[in-house]
């Protein structure tokens, strides 16, 4: 029986910008966003959550095909892929060899666009660059710049089998699932936005279910309150079991009581939840 890892994560509230978005005109640093039940929404790409990962492998002395710290950043170790299995970000991300389509791999990670749970209010802040901060540019005056920013949170779903991996399969879920854990530099692109993108909350699931369920379950009210109803609602339903779940959270959230009287594993903090599914996925995973 094939094992199936999915979790929905919730980040912090903060004020994010200039997450990988485009610039209008040069002047305004803009916020990717997408439409969600009519309204604008704020968003950041799973491209950026994948490179922080990768990141954070590299930071952790993990074996990385791909070392993003080191300039130049599209340098390989291993640039044709002789040996997939050796380095955990060829194993876990996959890769493209665009010349040779038989070597490309499929991620095992799958990872959603992280969306905000609130709506994209329009807010812009507005900026000078003082005169002569930028060496390649020739300014006498401040330049007027202007940002979208956002104070939201943002909540996005990943999902692996274990089973699919090439090697270390136990070592490279933990080693996987803790650099969610501990995740950084996501929501900003530059060290003076920083926006800390470590889950504050978090739904784990081990299943033979091969559909997550969990996708987007976190809401979050006018007012900024949390709730887990629709989890409620799932597990209720019998569409997720709540023998397979494990939620962490050191925030107050709606639902939780009522997960708790239905059997799921709540724990006080993110850490102890991860740590609960990761005996969980060892129990059942073999290298």
């Amino acid at each position: 029986m094939t094992m199936h890892l999915f979790g929905a994560v919730l980040t912090p509230q903060a004020v994010a910008h200039n997450n990988r978005g485009e610039s209008e005109g040069g002047t305004v640093s803009t916020l990717q966003k997408v439409i969600r039940n009519g309204d604008l929404y704020s968003t950041v790409s799973s491209e950026a959550i994948r490179y922080a990962i990768r990141e954070g492998w590299a930071e952790d002395n993990e074996r990385v095909n791909r070392d993003v710290r080191k300039p130049p950043k599209n340098a390989w170790t291993d640039k044709e892929f002789k040996k997939p299995g050796d380095f955990i970000d060829n194993d876990v991300l996959g890769f493209m060899h665009a010349k040779k389509e038989t070597l490309s791999r499929r991620g095992v990670l799958e990872i959603s666009r992280a969306v905000s749970t609130t709506p994209w209010p329009g807010t812009v802040s507005n900026h000078f660059a003082s005169a002569g901060s930028n060496p390649s540019v020739t300014h006498e005056n401040p330049i007027p710049y202007a940002k979208e920013v956002h104070d939201t949170r943002y909540q996005y779903t990943f999902a692996m089998t274990p089973e699919s991996l090439l090697k270390d399969k136990m070592d490279r879920t933990r080693n996987t699932l803790l650099a969610i854990q501990n995740i950084r530099r996501v929501g900003g692109a530059h060290a003076l936005q920083f926006f800390d993108f470590a889950p504050e909350a978090v739904v784990l699931r081990w299943t033979p279910d091969p559909a997550p369920r969990i996708m987007f379950c976190f809401e979050q009210g006018e007012d900024g309150g949390l709730s887990l109803e629709k989890l409620v609602g799932r597990v209720r339903g019998g569409d997720v079991e709540p023998d397979g779940l494990a939620v962490g959270t050191s925030v107050s959230i709606d639902g939780l009581k009522e997960l708790r009287e239905l059997g799921v594993k709540v724990h006080d903090g993110i850490k102890k939840a991860f740590a609960d599914i990761l005996a969980r996925v060892a129990k059942t995973t073999k290298d």
